[in-house]
């Protein structure tokens, strides 16, 4: 009797322990299991307040490019127009001078150069291209290769990046004038041609540390075949370096369609989709209310081609970002 007795108090403590162990790996999850619900609720609220924090003023600029005035001073009107008004995109649309105007006075390059967003394409898609290639040299030549004065020559590289262009901004503009260049898409072209530019350090960066984690192994094999240093990039390493080149041509794209500053003082006599946005209305004008929706729907506009391009190469460049180094 006394056996049974401590056979069933074993079975009871037994049974307690593991519906604690169970209810801890429910609770906390563990080592060997999938992750425990205490745990996937915070995940989920940080990634979900994230979420938000970057949503929640694109979803602003949405519902109000759909406003009219009664929308805006009326407290009861949030987020959700009472009324749906469209015509504020075509507002914006010709406001920003987006489509190209033929006039019979000027020639077909100066009436294409009226359109900002022909201006835009022009700064954009040739150093995008150009960094791609440029940068993915540099990055080789200092990820893979050893030369003279190759860690003086990274430092430098990296004080490009370091040092705030507005510190260099009259020597920069006194040196393409001399060369011609401002006023022109060659001003961002040219540097972008020498693997500089803007962000042009981040992107030799980027694909020094790609090209790093590269064995051995591929080289000597080969050099064994009787591939050269040039060869050996154009027909080995380029290749491989494609999550690379996903990332440094997206990043290249959004960097310079965004750009205002350095547009504003090397391409002065045109005008670029930032500069018309900054540009559609002064600030403290009594009549700001009025032109605030026009402004959030050019806003859209302007966002919404780089928005597009993610929506189709998001899959590539999160398979990408993790082996360009920029995790680590």
């Amino acid at each position: 009797m006394w056996h049974k007795i401590r056979h069933n108090t074993a079975k009871i403590a037994l049974n307690k322990q593991t519906v604690r162990y169970k209810a801890k790996a429910f609770v906390l999850g563990t080592n060997n299991e999938k992750q425990g619900i205490l745990k996937a609720v915070l995940i989920y609220f940080v990634l979900i307040s994230l979420a938000l924090i970057y949503i929640a003023p694109i979803v602003s600029m949405l519902s109000t490019s759909l406003k009219v005035f009664s929308d805006l001073i009326d407290p009861t009107t949030k987020w959700i127009p009472k009324s749906l008004h469209y015509i504020n995109y075509k507002y914006a649309f010709d406001a920003l001078n987006i489509a190209v105007t033929f006039h019979d006075d000027f020639s077909l390059w100066e009436n294409l150069r009226r359109s900002t967003l022909f201006n835009t394409l022009t700064i954009v898609v040739p150093t995008a291209a150009l960094q791609v290639l440029s940068c993915a040299v540099a990055g080789y030549a200092f990820g893979r290769m050893t030369f003279p004065f190759q860690k003086l020559l990274f430092v430098m590289l990296l004080l490009t990046f370091v040092i705030p262009p507005q510190t260099l901004m009259i020597p920069l503009i006194w040196t393409y004038k001399s060369y011609g260049l401002l006023d022109s898409p060659f001003a961002f072209i040219a540097p972008a041609l020498f693997g500089h530019g803007i962000k042009g350090a981040l992107f030799v960066f980027m694909y020094m540390q790609f090209f790093k984690k590269f064995p051995k192994e591929l080289e000597e094999a080969a050099i064994i075949d009787g591939v050269g240093v040039v060869k050996m990039f154009w027909r080995v390493m380029l290749p491989l370096a494609k999550p690379a080149i996903v990332v440094v041509f997206l990043f290249s794209v959004v960097f310079h369609w965004n750009e205002s500053m350095l547009t504003s003082y090397f391409y002065s006599a045109l005008q670029t989709l930032p500069i018309k946005l900054g540009a559609l209305q002064p600030e403290g004008d009594p009549t700001q209310l009025f032109v605030l929706p026009v402004k959030m729907a050019a806003g859209i506009i302007e966002l919404a081609p780089l928005l597009i391009l993610y929506f189709f190469t998001q899959r590539w460049f999160t398979e990408s970002i993790e082996r360009t180094g920029l995790v680590e």
